[in-house]
């Protein structure tokens, strides 16, 4: 996967995120791009040439971390990997920033995917759009 680095929100992670987090898993399209776009560091993974995978990431205050979320693969490339190694690149870019926490306000349904890739949850379950979420937070 080749990965590409934006510091303004493209078009590819639009795309990507409207078509899993709005269509497929029913999430408000008005509320899928947010007031954290302007500040966040957008992440593509590529595969042939063409969008795959994306997440975003920016350092929320209020938690004291860098926040990686948007975490998204689009379903004919699921199963290969590729939400980990777009993760891996945020944690990267973070690192390069003398980051040294991360946080995912993740899916609950997927927290056994980011215990996999080293995230630890903490903190109650919530609700977001009636999802249910958990903090989880790595150390790098």
């Amino acid at each position: 996967m080749e990965i590409r680095v934006f510091h303004k929100l493209p078009l590819e992670a639009v795309n990507i995120r409207m078509n899993i987090f709005v269509k497929e898993q029913g999430f408000s399209e008005t509320l899928e791009i947010d007031e954290n776009e302007e500040r966040a560091t957008h992440i593509v993974g590529f595969i042939d040439g063409k969008p795959a995978a994306t997440s975003r990431f920016f350092y929320d205050e209020r938690r004291g971390a860098y926040l990686i979320s948007r975490i998204a693969v689009l379903k004919e490339h699921r199963g290969k990997g590729l939400g980990a190694l777009i993760v891996k690149a945020a944690e990267e870019q973070i690192r390069a920033q003398n980051g040294k926490t991360t946080v995912i306000h993740a899916q609950l349904r997927v927290k056994g995917f980011y215990e996999s890739i080293g995230y630890t949850a903490y903190g109650d379950v919530d609700l977001e759009e009636g999802v249910e979420h958990i903090m989880m937070r790595k150390d790098l």
